[in-house]
C-alpha cells in the first residue's frame, strides 16, 4: 500500500476544455490504495502571497465558488495554500508520514503540470521524498506544451519511472 496520494488543485476555477478529463478520471484511482489522501486547494489571498495578483497581475481563484474542490469520491485532508508548493506545515506533516519507512514513494494526481505538480514534485523530492505521476490524471487547464513534450521534463528530473497509469 501506498502511504500518501496529493491530489493538487482539482478546483471549479482551474477546470478548462483542455483539462476535464482529469476531472473526470479523478474519481477512477483506487483510492483505498492509500493511507493518507490529501487534497490542495489554491486560494489567490493578496494579503498572504501578493505575487499572483501583482506580479503575474493573474486575479482568480479568489471567491469561493472559484476555489470549491471538485466532487472527490474519496476522505481526504483538505491542505489550503497561497503558493505553487505546499505550505511548510504541509510538508513536514507528509515527510512524518514517511519518518521511518523506506518507501518514500508519493502519487500525485491534479493540474497544473507546468506549475504546482511541477513545483510539489520538486518540494518532495528535495525533501527526500519520490514524486511518481498519475499519467492519465495530471493536465494544466491551459496548454502551451502537451504533456508528451513536457514528460521529457519530468523523466529528466524524477526518473524514467516516474509516471504511473490508472
Amino acid at each position: 500500500m501506498t502511504k500518501v496520494l496529493i491530489i493538487v488543485d482539482m478546483q471549479k476555477g482551474f477546470k478548462s476544455q483542455e483539462n476535464q478529463h482529469i476531472y473526470k478520471n479523478i474519481n477512477k484511482i483506487d483510492f483505498k490504495n492509500y493511507e493518507h489522501i490529501f487534497a490542495t486547494r489554491f486560494i489567490n489571498k493578496k494579503s498572504v502571497n501578493p505575487n499572483y495578483q501583482e506580479v503575474l497581475n493573474y486575479n482568480k481563484m479568489i471567491t469561493a465558488e472559484d476555489t470549491e474542490l471538485s466532487q472527490l469520491d474519496c476522505n481526504y485532508v483538505e491542505i489550503e495554500k497561497t503558493s505553487y508548493s505546499l505550505p511548510q506545515k504541509a510538508l513536514e506533516d507528509i515527510k512524518q508520514i514517511y519518518e521511518n519507512s523506506e518507501d518514500k514513494e508519493i502519487h500525485i494526481a491534479g493540474t497544473d503540470y507546468d506549475s504546482c505538480v511541477l513545483a510539489i514534485g520538486f518540494q518532495l523530492f528535495d525533501n527526500g521524498l519520490i514524486p511518481r505521476f498519475y499519467r492519465d490524471v495530471i493536465s494544466a487547464r491551459n496548454v502551451r506544451i502537451k504533456l508528451d513534450d513536457f514528460e521529457k521534463i519530468y523523466t529528466k528530473n524524477f526518473g524514467n519511472n516516474c509516471f504511473i497509469k490508472l
